[in-house]
């Protein structure tokens, strides 16, 4: 027997999007006053070029992926199967979650990320054949640091079919792009002078805490995962010194500029990336009425 859970596109893109950063949820209280606000922050992170593209929950988004999930179920009923994945919950404030490209934004951070989907039951061979098809059956897409491979057949993969057409493998691969377009943004913006600056305020507030360490993300990777960070001195300190210093307004100001400079040096992955999910929300809004 092999346990395996059904997974879709947009689940798929948001894990090559987001391998490198953290999330967290934004329902705990902001951090001290001087700094940006808890509602700050979050309006600074939605604001970023990429958080519309590739985290911010929308109807849209929903509606492909409950799409999938309705046609992947009819599927499975016509290979008879009878195949009963969770729903697809709707998008609100609560499941509203943004990366953390600097570190702790305050002391009661969820560091641990996302709870992972629930795996389905196992299944049969007969079953998972008619769910993703034959393990060598498969297409892929590559980018620059990343290769990922899909199933090319099975219910999964006519769902999918069924809303992207021809156009999976480009999907796949245009998707991979803008994940790594996301991380090459936050690696150019280390050169960036005014976010330079940011970060030698922080580390000599830090340092004058007796924190010693290049960023805050370093900082944050170096903390055991059971730190409390509510009581935790080094993490008082960075949150602190962040508040203290400015430093995430100006972090995700800079950030936005570095992002958007990255998309419009890419303009037709951009325009390839609106072109698909426009045709899969078209035929999702058909699947479901």
């Amino acid at each position: 027997m092999v346990t395996r859970k059904i997974a879709v596109i947009a689940t798929a893109v948001a894990v090559i999007a987001c391998a490198a950063w953290v999330f967290v949820g934004r329902s705990g209280p902001s951090a001290p006053a001087a700094g940006p606000s808890e509602p700050d922050i979050a309006r600074l992170s939605a604001d970023l070029p990429f958080y519309a593209l590739l985290h911010a929950p929308s109807e849209r988004q929903w509606r492909i992926a409950e799409a999938e999930r309705r046609l992947a179920v009819t599927c499975m009923a016509a290979h008879g199967h009878r195949y009963t994945p969770a729903a697809i919950p709707r998008p609100s404030a609560a499941t509203a979650d943004h990366p953390l490209p600097f570190g702790l934004e305050s002391l009661t951070s969820d560091t641990a990320g996302p709870a992972p989907a629930a795996s389905e039951q196992q299944e049969s061979k007969a079953f998972l054949a008619a769910l993703y098809g034959p393990a060598d059956r498969r297409i892929s897409a590559k980018g620059k640091t990343i290769k990922v491979t899909w199933p090319a057949t099975g219910c999964q993969a006519e769902a999918e079919k069924r809303l992207l057409g021809s156009e999976r493998a480009r999907w796949l691969q245009v998707s991979i792009e803008l994940g790594e377009g996301e991380q090459q943004a936050r690696k150019n913006l280390d050169k960036d002078p005014d976010f330079r600056a940011a970060d030698a305020r922080w580390a000599r507030c830090a340092l004058a805490a007796g924190v010693e360490t290049d960023d805050p993300v370093h900082l944050l990777n170096s903390l055991p995962r059971d730190t409390n960070l509510a009581t935790s001195p080094v993490a008082k300190a960075d949150v602190r010194c962040k508040s203290d210093t400015d430093y995430l307004r100006t972090a995700y100001t800079r950030l936005a500029v570095v992002q958007q400079a990255w998309l419009d040096a890419h303009p037709a992955v951009l325009t390839t990336w609106r072109s698909l999910m426009k045709r899969q929300d078209s035929v999702a809004r058909g699947v479901l009425g």
